[in-house]
């Protein structure tokens, strides 16, 4: 049975279930549909709907001032990323307007490299068995979840807005609907926060408030908020589908409010979060169960060049890049016209052809076309080819392209990289070199943001897992199902994510490591199958025990290879079969059929030959 302060928990997620994208149309204690639950008092919000108003009336304002710059920063990093990158005035009229896009190659590079690997969480509790039994069964469910939400594209996705927005935001969050977990990748245009607030350590923002703007149309918003129907009917007479822009705000992380424009559609208390039963006349105090030390708002973020001023990074790695883009453009387009310039150019006689004809004519030498000219066309046209251009310009362009991959740490991971390295082992080590800089570096923070959602998620399940979520896990033995429901948390856990899981790893070198243990001794071959990755590692590792028994005499051929067929060769009834004392069979030839006859059923010519050949291996 759940516990006392798990009911409550749920209560209040009935209570508000109508709102936001937390809320569906179903009863999630199993009670019949309602279109709407009027909250009751204790579960709403202590601040009142004018002290909403005013609050989030000042933070958008405060926001506002703070994010003109860094919105600018936003879109550029956008732009320059999409290859909408600075362009010289004159270079375009000219149709000079060349780009070579090494921000989207590195970009598109790094991504992979850093979000290569799943993250592993490891759940601990005491040395009871049902502390074990429920660390073993919220790991499975963890990775379970994992595999669902498509976490590991998730963080992927969140690691492309840091480096464009200069942070990344996932929201965890309950859906009644499913009833289970949901995890989103909100686009930071979408936030609004606490400019005085920053990203700490664990990836959880340390303002007083933040808030994320939804859109949705009239007709859903009147099914959110049914309370205020009639107002949202009255600014959208006739016109159900118009989109309309709502804000759910979280305050201090104990306190949830939904406001539109001059209104407060609702204001409750933490949905995600068991409170404190009083004591009710003779039924006792109950203290709640949580994961958490403290509510909190369900977001985590990513951040890594934060000083802890304000809540976007300082710098961002485009933003780093901007200028060796530019002159990495700049160079090509250099190049571009010096090429340009050895083909077409030419100077003419002005007392021959003025300006117009000068134009017709270098077109027509363009396109190979023929061209009359009165008296000497040596005198009266001259191709004058531009002056080979300086090979320190090229030079120039390759080093500006390699200092950009070096500041994304994907220079040894793209072709340019490693064609310089001659052998296999060279171009392993400058790849290495690249997985080591981004797993020493914007690695740990993602796997730190991967720590944080699991241990929110494990905070979810405590609250809201009233009856039994079934995770379908594949074990050694095929595939197994287990059962979590937050009645069994009665013992506390510790959840955090393996160290190192999401360094990136080159399988060449996970494979020569694997051979190295195995010369060494120091590994099985079970472990060394899954290493190599071999598709059937039980079936292979089997085989491999069959061969060494084999070796040794201890099997028989038909053991190690069932469809094994020998023909007995003929002999004599008298002799000797070596190493047996036994005589062999010769089964002789029917005067009738002319074939072999048949053997006797106890002495099969396959057993006989197969004694033959193990009596001559040698142990």
């Amino acid at each position: 049975m759940p516990s006392d302060s798990t009911i409550q928990g749920g209560a209040i997620m009935n209570a508000i279930k109508q709102v936001g994208g937390l809320f569906a149309n179903v009863n999630k204690t199993g009670g019949e549909n309602k279109d709407s639950i009027v909250p009751q008092d204790e579960y709403e919000s202590k601040y009142s709907e004018e002290q909403v108003l005013t609050l989030t009336s000042q933070w958008q304002k405060d926001y506002a001032g703070y994010y003109l710059d860094i919105e600018k920063v936003q879109d550029k990093s956008r732009d320059y990323w999409l290859g909408k990158q600075k362009l010289d005035m004159v270079d375009q009229l000219e149709g000079k307007d060349t780009v070579v896009n090494q921000l989207f190659s590195a970009v598109e590079t790094f991504l992979p490299i850093a979000t290569r690997s799943n993250p592993e969480p490891l759940v601990t509790a005491d040395n009871s068995e049902e502390g074990q039994n429920l660390a073993k069964d919220l790991k499975n469910a963890l990775v379970f979840q994992a595999d669902k939400t498509k976490l590991r594209r998730k963080l992927a996705r969140a690691t492309r807005h840091w480096l464009l927005y200069l942070i990344g935001g996932i929201e965890v969050d309950y859906d009644l609907e499913i009833d289970d977990l949901k995890t989103t990748v909100i686009n930071p245009k979408r936030f609004i926060f606490d400019k005085d607030g920053s990203v700490d350590e664990a990836g959880l923002f340390t303002g007083d408030y933040l808030g994320v703007r939804y859109k949705v149309s009239a007709s859903r918003l009147a099914e959110l908020f049914p309370n205020h129907a009639d107002y949202i009917r009255n600014i959208t007479p006739g016109k159900k589908g118009t989109k309309l822009e709502y804000i759910k705000w979280w305050y201090k992380g104990t306190d949830v409010f939904f406001t539109m424009t001059n209104k407060v559609l609702g204001k409750f208390k933490n949905p995600h979060w068991n409170y404190d039963q009083p004591a009710d006349g003779d039924l006792p105090a109950v203290e709640a169960i949580n994961h958490l030390d403290k509510p909190t708002a369900p977001y985590v973020f990513l951040s890594i060049f934060n000083l802890g001023l304000q809540p976007h990074d300082e710098t961002g790695l485009i933003v780093q890049n901007i200028p060796q883009q530019d002159q990495i453009n700049k160079r090509y387009r250099q190049l571009d016209k010096n090429i340009d310039s050895q083909n077409n150019g030419i100077v003419v006689d002005g007392r021959i052809m003025d300006k117009e004809q000068a134009g017709l004519a270098a077109s027509a030498l363009r396109r190979g076309s023929a061209i009359r000219v009165q008296g000497d066309p040596n005198t009266t046209i001259a191709f004058k080819p531009a002056p080979q251009i300086s090979s320190d310009v090229w030079t120039a362009t390759q080093k500006a392209e390699q200092n950009l991959q070096n500041i994304f740490g994907t220079s040894g991971s793209t072709p340019q990289g490693i064609k310089s390295e001659e052998t296999a082992r060279g171009k392993i080590m400058v790849n290495q070199m690249d997985a080591s800089r981004i797993g020493g570096g914007v690695t740990e923070f993602i796997e730190q943001v991967a720590d944080t959602i699991y241990n929110l998620w494990t905070q979810l399940m405590l609250v809201h897992y009233d009856n039994i979520h079934y995770t379908n896990i594949l074990g050694e033995d095929g595939q197994d199902t287990e059962g979590l429901s937050n009645s069994r948390f009665i013992k506390s856990v510790a959840v955090t994510v393996k160290e190192g899981s999401l360094v990136p790893k080159d399988p060449l070198t996970q494979r020569n490591e694997a051979i190295d243990l195995w010369t060494a001794n120091a590994i099985d071959p079970l472990n060394l199958y899954k290493k190599l990755d071999f598709p059937d590692p039980v079936g292979a590792t089997q085989s491999l025990i069959l061969w060494q028994l084999f070796q040794k005499g201890a099997v028989s051929p038909e053991m190690y290879l069932p469809s094994f067929q020998v023909q007995a060769p003929a002999a004599n009834v008298n002799e000797q079969v070596p190493g047996t004392g036994g005589p062999a069979i010769n089964p002789g030839i029917s005067e009738e059929t002319g074939v072999p006859t048949a053997l006797p059923a106890s002495q099969d010519a396959n057993a006989i030959q197969s004694q033959q050949l193990m009596s001559s291996v040698k142990v």
